[in-house]
């Protein structure tokens, strides 16, 4: 459970690492001209304010889950409570086409991008097209996308994914550090409170562990573990997104690296993705619709789990100690205008 202090390779993208893409990823991420109301953002519901998350059990009418913290986020496997995106990069470009979210489709970031951020993209990625040439707007299932050529097409959703690497690039910096509960692992024993100690062997004692396990106290699959919850099909309608996007991470807007091919499963219908646990208290309300204002009732809410009064303080007491170190300015705040 020991959280390792570089994070781990990114998928499918060669500039997670490069300042100059996070850069331009960071300006992006707080830029409401990416979206249709010129008023929403990513950090409308990644607010730096709220702990990269938004305080709400869901964004808005038409969000139907939980907004999730970015904290760590270049940690997970999967994005999406539901898997629907198989990189990080490739997660921002759904919010920007959702039409209950930024409602921006690619060649509207494209466009976008040529207006006012021309120069910091192309020092990462190279020449944008002749975008002059192209319509204003326009997505998958519109006909101003549809009825270009391949070649244009494949011109459009390129700049759309480089938009998602510089986002990447930038949540990368998003990461919060080692927490009390990592020093008190190498051997700090004074790092944590004696209520959290117990509330490891709590913890432990009642299989948390078993889906929470790993340094981020996720094993990054997929659970069915409220019952009720027929109406989201999570993981199988995830899965059938994912098979239709040409932003996958084995698809032809991925960068090439050495990482091991990823294990797809079968379709899971009414499961998630078991959320991390790190800086857990800072990011109520919790599971995938926000049902549970406070981490005893998201404790209780787990089938199977029975706690007395004093094994639930103690186990909230280690959830406590599981805090990270809060990422380095500038990537902690709003950019400076």
């Amino acid at each position: 459970m020991l959280l390792p202090e570089a994070l781990p390779k990114a998928r499918g993208n060669a500039v997670a690492d490069d300042e100059r893409a996070a850069l331009l990823g960071f300006q992006i991420f707080f830029d409401a001209r990416f979206a249709s109301d010129n008023e929403t953002r990513c950090a409308t519901c990644h607010a730096p304010e709220r702990s990269f998350a938004d305080g709400l059990a869901t964004p808005r009418a038409g969000v139907p889950r939980n907004a999730p913290t970015i904290f760590n986020a270049a940690r997970n496997g999967w994005q999406f409570w539901d898997g629907r995106a198989d990189s990080l990069w490739s997660q921002p470009l759904f919010a920007f086409e959702s039409r209950a979210e930024m409602d921006f489709g690619r060649i509207e970031i494209a466009q976008r991008i040529a207006k006012s951020y021309r120069a910091p993209y192309e020092s990462v990625f190279g020449a944008l097209p002749e975008l002059e040439r192209f319509p204003a707007r326009g997505r998958p299932g519109e006909a101003s996308y549809d009825a270009l050529s391949a070649e244009d097409r494949a011109a459009i959703d390129r700049v759309a994914a480089n938009v998602g690497k510089a986002l990447e690039a930038y949540m990368r910096r998003v990461a919060t550090g080692r927490a009390g509960f990592d020093r008190w692992l190498l051997g700090e024993g004074r790092a944590i409170s004696t209520e959290a100690v117990r509330g490891v062997d709590a913890f432990v004692a009642a299989r948390c562990a078993t889906c929470h396990s790993g340094p981020t106290l996720s094993d990054d699959r997929f659970h069915v573990v409220v019952l009720g919850d027929e109406g989201d099909p999570g993981h199988a309608g995830g899965q059938a997104i994912l098979a239709a996007s040409v932003f996958r991470a084995d698809g032809a807007f991925a960068d090439v690296d050495d990482l091991p091919p990823l294990d797809y499963g079968e379709p899971l219908p009414h499961a998630f993705r078991t959320p991390s646990l790190r800086n857990v208290a800072l990011t109520a309300p919790y599971f995938h619709d926000g049902r549970f204002a406070t981490m005893e009732d998201a404790v209780r809410g787990h089938d199977g789990v029975t706690l007395s009064a004093a094994a639930m303080a103690d186990v909230v007491a280690f959830l406590r100690s599981l805090d990270g170190e809060y990422p380095k300015p500038p990537w902690n705040n709003w950019p400076e205008k």
